[in-house]
């Protein structure tokens, strides 16, 4: 039975006059084919490749070591298979948009994606074809996620937030980045994640740093840590960051976390069908500016196959909210001098009315205490 994903790609390419679309990036041909296949983000010259007609049998193309696992686990009937050493992926492309009887078709490609290389060669083969760029065209479909993309996410997003609570309970001050991270990996383990992207840990001075992996660094007492957990449940991603504290708050850390939360309730109020994301992020920054803190240049994006994807809720793009988008929204404030950098990141649903909040496991309204 054909997946609702492939259903949905075929309904899209009637309406900008594809006859065929190609996927090759790792989160598209993941998205196309319901799978990821292991080693495609490990050997660059490992193609996997989807191919799906507006009308007609879709098709998948992949190393033959992982022919198996493509026929086993792959939405697509019809899988090819070509030796890394022998045989070209482009030549196997092409044979398949021939069989389709598309060779003087208007294909959909990820330009964006493909090797120069690989282009010249299939532009060779099919010299007939029109090849156009389906950067946007993939990007615009996946902002609206199906109900078991979204179950993924929910899922992913709650075990993340969970740990993060589980894991600051167990760090006190005289242990390490490392140790945190080590409670946080077990512990999405056991939560069922089945893949961890990346860690972000920082504590102290490396706190106010964008995007630090942990290290052997001690967590000293008044020290703030912050924590962001990259966790992946079949390549659909979790975004959630939490800021904590090694003892007691300041004041002026207390009332700076008082007005991240007034600016993520005020982003959320504004959360709902038919908003427009520049309204919100403008509405984000007057708010920031008022309470006296510099925004940056986003407060938040869409969240699938990959960390960052459309929608942006930033200053330079705009895109009409509709149900079935999934958000992450982050109000950040870095203060690199002080050492001190303040962060929460929620991850939500777009639903008919307004929002599901997915990261809901505990209040976030103080700062978390590490003792």
């Amino acid at each position: 039975m054909e997946s609702k994903i492939i259903r949905k790609q075929r309904e899209e390419m009637k309406k900008v006059g594809f006859d065929g679309l190609v996927s090759i990036s790792p989160e598209n041909t993941t998205y196309t084919a319901g799978v990821a296949i292991p080693s495609q983000s490990l050997i660059r010259q490992r193609h996997v490749i989807c191919l799906v007609p507006e009308s007609g049998i879709a098709k998948m193309i992949v190393v033959n070591m992982e022919e198996s696992f493509a026929k086993t686990n792959a939405q697509i009937e019809d899988i090819r298979a070509y030796n890394e050493f022998t045989e070209s992926p482009m030549e196997f492309l092409a044979n398949g948009i021939k069989d389709l009887g598309l060779g003087r078709g208007k294909i959909g490609i990820e330009l964006d994606y493909l090797p120069a290389r690989d282009y010249l060669k299939l532009e060779k083969l099919l010299p007939k074809a029109t090849f156009e760029d389906a950067e946007e065209f993939f990007g615009k479909l996946r902002m609206i996620k199906t109900e078991e993309e979204i179950d993924k996410l929910r899922f992913v997003g709650r075990a993340a937030e969970k740990v993060h609570h589980d894991s600051f309970c167990k760090l006190k001050p005289g242990m390490t980045e490392l140790d945190l991270a080590g409670f946080i990996v077990n512990g999405l383990y056991v939560e069922g994640v089945d893949y961890i992207l990346k860690l972000v840990v920082g504590a102290g001075e490396r706190c106010s740093h964008a995007n630090p992996g942990p290290t052997d660094n001690i967590v000293k007492e008044g020290d703030m840590i912050r924590v962001d957990i990259f966790g992946s449940l079949s390549n659909y991603l979790s975004d959630v960051a939490r800021t904590a504290v090694a003892g007691e708050p300041t004041a002026f850390q207390k009332e700076t976390w008082k007005k991240l939360i007034e600016a993520r309730m005020l982003i959320l109020e504004n959360i709902r069908p038919g908003v427009h994301s520049q309204e919100i992020y403008q509405k984000f920054s007057r708010k920031f500016q008022e309470m006296g803190l510099e925004p940056i240049n986003f407060v938040g994006h869409g969240l699938g196959l990959t960390l960052h994807e459309e929608p942006y809720i930033n200053k330079f793009s705009d895109t009409v909210l509709e149900p079935g988008m999934v958000l992450c929204i982050e109000p950040y404030y870095m203060m690199v001098d002080e050492n001190m950098g303040f962060q929460i990141e929620d991850e939500i649903i777009v639903t008919g009315k307004g929002y599901e909040l997915i990261t809901n496991y505990k209040d976030s309204s103080e700062l978390i205490r590490v003792s």
